[in-house]
């Protein structure tokens, strides 16, 4: 078995998340996803600057940054200390998840309620970051 499907964590010493793939490398990852969200972001930010321009842009920086907090909050919550077994991370990825949903949520809020952003660009934004995050998954874990 391959991939976070193969999830096996064996102590503190050694962290092996299958034969191929280490606790670590697993880690190095989910913290690079929100880089390339950010990135991506920044992309669709600027191809909404020259067509419709600078609130348009805005906005769609500001769906990229929602997705991308939700990405960093998960990450945070799953990695920040050791883990101890596999129902913490068990219990960690279902918590991170929990954040994030809410963090994305919150950042919806502040981007059409507070802010007034122009939902569409705001929308894609968001939806052109959490794509890369599912291909980054995909590609990384194969």
């Amino acid at each position: 078995m391959t991939g976070v499907r193969g999830l096996i964590v064996t102590g503190l010493s050694e962290q092996k998340m299958t034969a191929e793939l280490s606790f670590k490398d697993v880690k190095k990852t989910v913290f690079k996803i929100p880089v390339h969200q950010l990135l991506v972001g920044v992309v669709v930010a600027l191809i909404y600057y020259f067509v419709s321009g600078k609130s348009a842009a805005g906005a769609a920086m500001f769906g990229a940054f929602i997705s991308t907090m939700g990405s960093l909050v998960f990450a945070l919550k799953v990695f920040i200390t050791p883990l101890r077994d596999e129902r913490e991370i068990k219990s960690r990825m279902m918590k991170g998840e929990v954040y994030k949903m809410v963090t994305v949520g919150v950042l919806f809020y502040v981007g059409i309620v507070v802010l007034k952003l122009l939902v569409l660009p705001l929308l894609l934004g968001f939806i052109a970051t959490f794509l890369t995050f599912w291909v980054a998954l995909l590609t990384a874990f194969k």
